[in-house]
């Protein structure tokens, strides 16, 4: 398989499919902000970019494409596109039970929390699907990535795969960006209490940390400093974790 020099880890991929009336596959340009962020990276420079299947369709052109490359079976106008047609039930446990119907509200603050969440053994099976679907983007990276390679992994569906990464493969340089909210510790706390120290240690295997707002930046360094008991600076915005030191920026999109 062909290396690439930097490689994009999203949920969402820059393509998606649609079944014709004749039967054959259509594919169009997939929808969301991160697409149309990321669309440059991808088409003009030696990028692979992994995304998940989230349709039939999906899973269909990427078990026809060789090695689930849609790029060598599908004209993406010099993108390369490996797309991972995880298992359904780990995808829906992964992305509807953990990251949509818990990281989502937790990260915006949303709950009822009177009444919700609740984390006993229907939330523990899903976050084993979690880490399996963490897990599976991480190998398709490993795979792909030329050495010294850079990786920017996408937001909260993925936030377990920069330590998962950095144990495989030190080379790398790996950014995580966050484009949601990050909650302040008062209530990320409300995760069971290895879960929140999972996903900080995930994301602390990256090189880099991006999020949107200083408020939301500063959030997470509360969290690593209450929760992990990591070594903060809050001016230059740097946690020191299990010996490494992980820079933490604010960028806007577009900006």
């Amino acid at each position: 398989m062909d290396k690439a020099q930097i490689l994009i880890a999203s949920n969402r991929g820059p393509v998606s499919f649609s079944t014709a009336d004749d039967g054959s596959l259509e594919h169009r340009r997939g929808g969301g902000g991160l697409v149309s962020g990321m669309i440059s990276v991808a088409t003009e420079i030696d990028s692979i970019w992994v995304c998940a299947a989230l349709s039939d369709a999906d899973r269909r052109a990427a078990a026809e494409a060789p090695q689930a490359r849609l790029d060598q079976a599908y004209d993406l106008d010099g993108m390369r596109v490996h797309m991972l047609d995880i298992p359904r039930q780990t995808f829906d446990g992964a992305y509807t039970g953990v990251a949509n119907s818990t990281l989502w509200f937790v990260q915006h603050m949303l709950y009822d929390t009177p009444n919700k969440p609740s984390f006993g053994s229907r939330f523990r099976r899903t976050w084993e699907d979690y880490t399996a679907y963490n897990n599976a983007f991480a190998e398709a990276l490993v795979a792909g990535a030329a050495e010294g390679a850079r990786v920017a992994v996408q937001d909260y569906h993925l936030a377990l795969v920069p330590r998962i990464l950095r144990a495989r493969r030190p080379d790398l340089r790996i950014a995580h960006f966050s484009h949601t909210p990050w909650a302040p510790p008062e209530y990320f706390r409300m995760l069971p209490g290895q879960v929140a120290r999972e996903l900080l240690e995930g994301m602390l295997g990256a090189d880099r940390l991006g999020f949107l707002s200083p408020r939301w930046a500063d959030a997470f360094l509360r969290c690593c400093e209450e929760i992990l008991r990591a070594k903060v600076d809050f001016e230059r915005r740097t946690v020191e974790h299990g010996g490494r030191v992980v820079g933490v920026g604010v960028h806007a999109l577009g900006a």
